[in-house]
């Protein structure tokens, strides 16, 4: 989904909860969702050339996805959305494969942000550059050209 790019890190955290929540209460599992961020779309939408873009994964029945649609569809925070239909069976087992590797993704960008070391500042040497001697191009002497007669 697409929602306006005008809203705040909370409303947006708002809207994404108010969605996973949708899903949760119509027996829907949810596996992953994605802060893909602010984007220019490739046409006005509602007036606007840049969206947040937001991707939801999830599992459910029909009647689930209904109300979802039905929601997004309503709401004026959201500039676009698509649903798209991964495969019509799911293996219940792969299903939480997927969701225990998008966890381990988002602990592993966590870790990444919290534990990544700030690299120590370059020194610079004081070493003043030294003066560079330019070489003067000396004058080059003219070659005469001496008349050659051949004799004959």
């Amino acid at each position: 989904m697409i929602a306006h790019v005008d809203l705040s890190e909370d409303e947006l955290t708002t809207l994404i909860d108010r969605y996973c929540a949708v899903v949760t209460a119509q027996k829907g599992i949810l596996v992953k969702v994605e802060r893909w961020g602010k984007r220019r779309l490739a046409y006005l939408i509602k007036k606007q050339a840049r969206g947040f873009y937001i991707m939801i994964d999830y599992a459910g029945e029909s009647a689930m996805v209904n109300e979802l649609e039905r929601n997004l569809k309503i709401d004026d925070k959201i500039l676009k959305f698509m649903t798209v239909l991964k495969d019509n069976a799911v293996d219940a087992g792969a299903l939480q494969k997927e969701i225990e590797e998008a966890a381990e993704k988002t602990e592993k960008k966590e870790e990444t942000k919290i534990t990544a070391p700030t690299p120590p500042p370059t020194a610079v040497p004081d070493k003043s550059p030294e003066p560079m001697l330019a070489e003067i191009p000396q004058p080059v002497p003219e070659e005469t050209q001496t008349d050659v007669k051949g004799g004959n």
